[in-house]
């Protein structure tokens, strides 16, 4: 069985969460499974074997399908496709989660603030895929959460190529207004002010370069 068909078949619907919106933010809280869908469909669009993802933020909470499992999930897809997943977390805690539960020798996690890693890395014009989903949200106020995440897309713009794809997790808008709240608000404010819009926009917020 290809990936595609596998992921649709195995962790689509554990992806398409019907959570309480909180009556405030719109429908949609932690709906992964289309954003997801998306993603690999354009990192096999480029090419079909050896793909290097890279992850800020990662896996908690073993099986908590509302956090989105991406570590694991990312895995599965380089094990099918090789390649290999590099994330990164603050928490020491989550790193020996995460590295426990994935479990695989094309897996490694590192325990570290995100920006200041990813400033160290080298080979990032390499990456196919940055997943950008550390410091959690505080919906009524995204600031120190959205300013993180625009630090950390500064950190890998100067090796986004063609075709590079950037995604950010946790975004939603309030019902009331409409207006953006979410890890990724300050980098989409920023790449729409350079026109670059994204194509995908929902919980996941998904751009490619």
């Amino acid at each position: 069985m290809n990936w595609l068909d596998h992921y649709r078949k195995t962790y689509y619907s554990l992806l398409n969460i019907n959570a309480d919106s909180q009556g405030q933010l719109a429908h949609g809280l932690y709906n992964r499974a289309i954003g997801f869908d998306i993603m690999w469909r354009l990192l096999l669009n480029q090419k079909l074997k050896n793909f290097n993802i890279i992850e800020t933020g990662t896996l908690r909470t073993a099986n908590n399908w509302s956090d989105g499992q991406s570590a694991a999930l990312f895995t599965r897809f380089v094990e099918h496709h090789g390649g290999n997943v590099r994330s990164v977390d603050i928490d020491p805690t989550a790193c020996e989660v995460a590295r426990n539960f994935v479990n695989s020798t094309q897996f490694e996690v590192s325990c570290n603030d995100s920006v200041a890693w990813l400033k160290q890395q080298t080979g990032l014009i390499q990456v196919d895929l940055f997943y950008l989903d550390s410091y959690d949200v505080n919906w009524h106020d995204d600031t120190a959460s959205a300013d993180h995440h625009l630090k950390e897309f500064f950190a890998i713009e100067p090796f986004l190529v063609p075709g590079t794809v950037v995604a950010i997790d946790d975004n939603s808008r309030w019902c009331h207004s409409y207006q953006r709240t979410g890890k990724g608000r300050a980098v989409l404010e920023y790449l729409e002010s350079k026109n670059h819009l994204p194509i995908y926009d929902e919980y996941q917020i998904i751009w490619q370069f």
